[in-house]
């Protein structure tokens, strides 16, 4: 059982909260809301098909010639001889792990050509969005079809995201999903693969997949079979690459921005970096020897420039909005020991400073479920996939790793990570419906359309529940163990080529903490009870008020009349007015840093400073960073999800925070 596929859609948290509620204030969400729009599949056709026991085939030989474009389409050749059959069913992927939904990549193939050895056309039919049926296959030698590019295939460029895609510019880029590219036949996906590539001049392609041989402008994949072909994705550009190591692993950076910058991959080298190398604090060994950022950045700054002019019509906007809907698409697909990123730079550092904390959650996948998953992932079935339960281990907890790994190693501070990151995902997390639909039971049927619309929960409730099982597993063993711990232990058991049981997990899980912990399973996960956010958090010395009123700091602009633009991105706000009672010296366009601002306003453990105190404004003017003073000026608040570390602690409350915070008992 071949078990390396592991792949991801990354919830943007950053994305969604700068973007998502101001776009849909200024009338944008129709935008957005035509890229949630997906249509679910008919039931898969009932195939009357019975190979007999010589139906096999040595290998799959695939060639495409990437100089071979023509409307867009690129023509792919598959040889496959000797399959022995009188009828043989070739499909494309329903779906693949990690995007849950359906995308139906066989809609971008729209025909085939089956022949035999000698050139001649075999009868064939299409059976559905995905299926190809060849009859009077006996002599089936090759099969011959165009490609269309899904990111801009009417169809498909909605319901397939971005980063699970195809793209094809001729002699610029060309981004192959195997998925969406090349097919296999039923019941042969442990069959070897061989694929070449003839690139344009002056281009090159960067995969984890395994090169045979390079000559001239081809080159020679081997892929172990068609799981592993769908788990290294290609892109093929212009070079623009950078590497590092972390701990054992050499990490590379393979990007193309179709823009007019240059140096992109050492720009974001210089961003993630330390939140890779903070990884190697984690644990002593990363389990893969090499990892690909593969990134297609586009170029937004033209559209942002559109969207903040003063000149321009609201209706005038929206139009370009729409025209442009793909530019607000970013994301990330995660693989067995690569991502790939499709990422949109507004010009206000928004994928930049997005991606470091990204990229990190989307390394932290080789942990989980790169070497911890179930059947229903190592033996993932493309024709007709069925789910798993365990979403809130697979991304969940990988994405309360990504935070807390920057928290111990000193990238985030712990104000930050509770004020911020996780006050916003209980925000979030509130609106799950827990007292009627249990986590591993949307996990279970995310597919359907009930329970598809809550998937989003993986990255806010699933962290939560990340939080909260890593401090109860502290409080059951009393420090002697961590999540952390856990999460190690089970990944060396099975590592990549081993799944665990499906429905056997938590009772494996529990076995290695405590009893106790299989009726914390049962509540908050398997069943309908509501987090208990106050009571777990308290343990470790955290203070959680759902809302209430309370002294806080002045909204540096709105209270004193100034306004920012609200289509803005990334950490700086830029200023659209400056308000008559402005106490600063702001000037129009002036950005603010507004992670330097909660460090200023509050002390670190989550309280405002006094009134009068004299604080420092870090500000982008003209391009240039400069400090502003101002005199803290509080008010009457009113606040949702309010966290903060306890002035006064237990020694056990004490204890236990030093342990979450990664020291040894």
């Amino acid at each position: 059982m071949y078990t390396n596929l592991i792949l991801r859609v990354v919830s943007f948290d950053d994305f969604s909260r700068l973007t998502a509620n101001k776009i849909r204030e200024h009338l944008f969400v129709t935008s957005l809301i035509l890229l949630l729009i997906s249509a679910c599949s008919p039931t898969i056709p009932r195939l009357e098909y019975n190979p007999n026991g010589e139906y096999q085939l040595e290998k799959y030989i695939y060639s495409v010639d990437l100089n071979e474009v023509k409307n867009d389409r690129v023509f792919v050749r598959l040889h496959c001889p000797s399959l022995n059959q009188d009828t043989v069913i070739f499909h494309f992927p329903k779906t693949i792990p990690g995007t849950y939904k359906e995308l139906d990549y066989g809609e971008m193939i729209e025909s085939i050509e089956p022949k035999d050895k000698d050139g001649n056309l075999l009868p064939y039919e299409k059976i559905g969005k995905n299926i190809f049926q060849i009859t009077q296959a006996r002599d089936l030698t090759m099969i011959h079809y165009w490609i269309d590019d899904s990111w801009d295939h009417p169809k498909s460029m909605r319901r397939i995201w971005a980063m699970g895609g195809t793209n094809i510019e001729e002699n610029e880029n060309f981004v192959i999903n195997a998925s969406g590219w090349f097919g296999f036949f039923d019941g042969l996906e442990l069959v070897p693969i061989q694929l070449s590539l003839v690139q344009p001049n002056g281009m090159r392609s960067f995969t984890a997949l395994p090169v045979e041989s390079k000559f001239e402008n081809t080159v020679v994949f081997n892929a172990r079979d068609y799981h592993q072909l769908i788990d290294c994705p290609i892109m093929i550009s212009k070079p623009d690459t950078a590497t590092f190591m972390v701990a054992n692993t050499k990490v590379f950076i393979e990007t193309y921005y179709n823009g007019d910058e240059s140096d992109i991959a050492n720009l974001i080298k210089n961003e993630i970096q330390p939140s890779m190398e903070a990884v190697a604090t984690f644990t002593d060994s990363l389990p893969v020897e090499e990892y690909h950022f593969i990134m297609y950045i586009r170029d937004g700054r033209g559209l942002m420039d559109t969207l903040q002019s003063k000149d321009i019509g609201i209706f005038k906007k929206v139009k370009t909005v729409i025209k442009n809907t793909s530019m607000f698409g970013m994301g990330a697909l995660e693989h067995g020991n690569s991502s790939f990123y499709a990422l949109t730079d507004f010009g206000d550092s928004s994928y930049t400073s997005m991606i470091k904390r990204v990229a990190l959650h989307e390394f932290m996948h080789i942990f989980t479920p790169l070497n911890l998953h179930s059947e229903y992932i190592g033996d993932f079935d493309y024709v007709n996939p069925r789910m798993s339960k365990h979403l809130w281990l697979y991304e969940g907890i990988t994405e309360y790793f990504a935070n807390l790994i920057q928290v111990q190693s000193g990238l985030m501070t712990p104000l930050e990570f509770f004020t911020e990151q996780m006050s916003r995902k209980i925000g979030r997390a509130s609106k799950y419906p827990e007292k009627k639909i249990p986590f591993t039971e949307m996990s279970e049927h995310v597919f359907e359309k009930k329970y598809g619309r809550h998937y989003g929960q993986v990255y806010q409730r699933g962290a939560i529940i990340g939080l909260l099982l890593d401090i109860e597993i502290i409080r059951l063993t009393n420090g002697e163990k961590t999540l952390k711990d856990v999460i190690l232990e089970l990944s060396s058991r099975y590592g990549s080529n081993e799944s665990f049981a499906e429905e056997d997990f938590f009772d494996e899980f529990t076995a290695l903490v405590h009893p106790e912990l299989r009726n914390w399973f049962a509540d908050y996960v398997e069943g309908i009870v509501p987090l208990d956010v106050k009571g777990g958090l308290e343990i470790i010395g955290i203070d959680y008020s759902k809302k209430g009123k309370h002294i806080a700091p002045k909204n540096i602009l709105t209270d004193f009349g100034s306004k920012s633009y609200r289509i803005s991105f990334g950490k700086f706000k830029k200023i659209k007015k400056v308000g008559k009672k402005d106490p600063v010296g702001f000037k129009v366009e002036d950005q603010i840093d507004t992670d330097k601002l909660r460090e200023e306003f509050y002390d670190e453990n989550g309280f405002p400073v006094e009134e009068g105190t004299d604080v420092t404004l870090f500000v982008k003017r003209d391009n240039v960073m400069i400090e502003l003073p101002y005199s803290m000026e509080l008010e009457e608040k009113k606040y949702k999800h309010r966290l903060r570390i306890m002035n006064e602690q237990t020694k056990t409350q004490l204890l236990y925070y030093s342990i979450w915070m990664g020291n040894k008992k």
